[in-house]
């Protein structure tokens, strides 16, 4: 049995007892009814005190409380602190790893927190110091203030997903109905087949579930339920404007409402950054470059979650001047305007029987006075069209697009429902595929260039770059002499091609 099917096991056997206590269970004579296959989880386990004992209905986390982490399931490759929470990744077996937390502060205090509450609330209403108002409700001393916020934080914040939402190394959260909550963890995308792994964040009852979508729903100012049961949405930007999928039950086979948590970087690796951690070469980093300052335009494609938007929001923030006049359109907005910047951003909404959406947003991004470029957060329809009239104006266009390859992207901007001629999709002038690999394990994967043929009325791709087939080494001089519409971005270009190369 796989090691996450015998934890998920193993906490449901558990549950349906009321506590166990392991001296009880394996004292000779003792009365205490337990199967032997539970007992021998229970050794295998580490035959621990209080084991995955469910302190508070609310947060329901399972803590190991007897012995350290390294001993109840394998060996501790990694472990940190997320404020008041001990985080260690557990290696179980080879190549299967768990996220496990431990709380650094009594449990006593979250249950005094949560009895105050009211009071708390009552008295931050008023205006008074927060310090003040836990020192004088909770009757504590002013050194345990910080350990009292955090509690007050995961009390009226995002219950059991706080700690991860906290934790910059979680990339994203899954909940799948009751049970297990599921975490992707930035450390192990050093191993190719890893995934989603367990944690000890345990939701017991589908009320919970349902529950934390709905405090979820409410902090991001929309609501799931049975007239709206799929909701895409971000999270607050003063809690990290994350990207959030939340699908109610009605829908599920399975009756198992489903909550995902993309988290995104509040600020992304600069250009410069990312050709040091050899996401792409620096002489593709300068022709992107080039291509921003000629108005030219940029496909990037590739699987969920390879980095697209990252690559992106890179490219914006690294190459776009404040001053330029830039309309974002997005889904679900996660490409901030910079401070300080004339950028302006939209973002789809709907509410009853009014919905504005990507196409609506187009047009009105042509309306804004958008005068150097235009961005959509992802293409997926008409929409394209769009995006396409502005580059005709003269506008430079960005966008990323869910696809494995050029001919890919060909194909289906050139079929129902978006159906652009060749000649319109000819207005890309490249498409950067990126992928996964070993190191790093989000990278692009090759530069592609579109031409398109007057003659046959076709689009023709050239390979300008391939990481396989010439490597990080590449000079820009050479990958010049590859761009067949090199002299068109050249003669567009608002700064002179040999200032813009100089750096990034």
């Amino acid at each position: 049995m796989k090691f996450k099917e015998f934890f998920k096991e193993a906490l449901q056997e558990l549950d349906n007892l009321v506590i166990i206590r392991t001296e009880d269970v394996l004292r000779p004579g003792s009365t205490t009814k337990v199967s032997n296959h539970l007992l021998n989880k229970l050794k295998i386990l580490g035959m621990i005190q209080n084991l995955f004992r469910f302190k508070s209905r609310k947060r329901n986390v399972a803590i190991t409380e007897a012995l350290k982490v390294e001993t109840l399931l394998g060996n501790e490759i990694l472990s940190y602190n997320v404020g008041c929470w001990r985080v260690s990744i557990i290696e179980a077996k080879p190549m299967e790893f768990m996220y496990l937390i431990k709380p650094l502060i009594s449990e006593d205090l979250f249950t005094l927190v949560e009895t105050k509450l009211d009071d708390i609330i009552a008295l931050m209403k008023k205006g008074n110091n927060l310090a003040d108002i836990l020192t004088a409700v909770l009757k504590i001393p002013r050194g345990m203030i910080s350990e009292a916020l955090f509690a007050l934080r995961s009390t009226v914040g995002y219950k059991q997903l706080e700690v991860f939402l906290q934790d910059p190394y979680v990339t994203d959260i899954a909940i799948n109905g009751a049970g297990v909550v599921w975490v992707k963890h930035s450390y192990l995308e050093r191993y190719p087949n890893i995934d989603f792994i367990p944690t000890n964040v345990y939701l017991k009852t589908m009320e919970e579930v349902i529950e934390l979508q709905q405090i979820i729903a409410t902090k991001c100012g929309t609501y799931i339920s049975v007239s709206n049961p799929i909701v895409d949405t971000q999270l607050p930007p003063r809690d990290g404007g994350h990207r959030v999928h939340l699908v109610h039950y009605i829908i599920s086979t399975v009756r198992r409402p489903e909550t995902v948590i993309r988290k995104r970087m509040s600020v992304p690796p600069s250009i410069a950054q990312m050709a040091e951690q050899g996401v792409l070469p620096e002489s593709v980093a300068k022709l992107l470059k080039v291509v921003i300052y000629s108005r030219g335009s940029l496909i990037i494609a590739g699987p969920p979650g390879s980095g697209k938007t990252t690559l992106l929001r890179s490219i914006l923030y690294s190459f776009v001047p404040l001053g330029w006049k830039v309309a974002i359109i997005e889904d679900t907005g996660e490409i901030d305007p910079l401070p300080g910047s004339s950028w302006t951003r939209y973002t789809t909404f709907e509410l009853g029987n009014v919905k504005v959406d990507l196409f609506d947003l187009a047009k009105a991004a042509l309306r804004a006075s958008a005068t150097k470029l235009i961005v959509v957060g992802e293409v997926r329809g008409v929409e394209a069209k769009v995006l396409v009239q502005a580059m005709l104006t003269g506008l430079g266009g960005l966008c990323t697009w869910h696809g494995g390859s050029a001919q890919e992207v060909i194909v289906r901007f050139s079929s129902p429902p978006i159906g652009l001629a060749p000649s319109q999709i000819g207005m890309f002038n490249f498409v950067a595929l990126m992928g996964y690999g070993e190191k790093p394990r989000r990278q692009l994967k090759q530069i592609v260039e579109f031409i398109y043929d007057h003659e046959h009325d076709k689009i023709l791709t050239n390979i300008v770059w391939d990481r396989q087939q010439d490597g990080m080494s590449i000079s820009f001089e050479e990958l010049v002499q590859r761009v067949k519409r090199w002299n068109e971005l050249k003669l567009k270009s608002e700064v002179p091609v040999e200032k813009l190369i100089k750096s990034l």
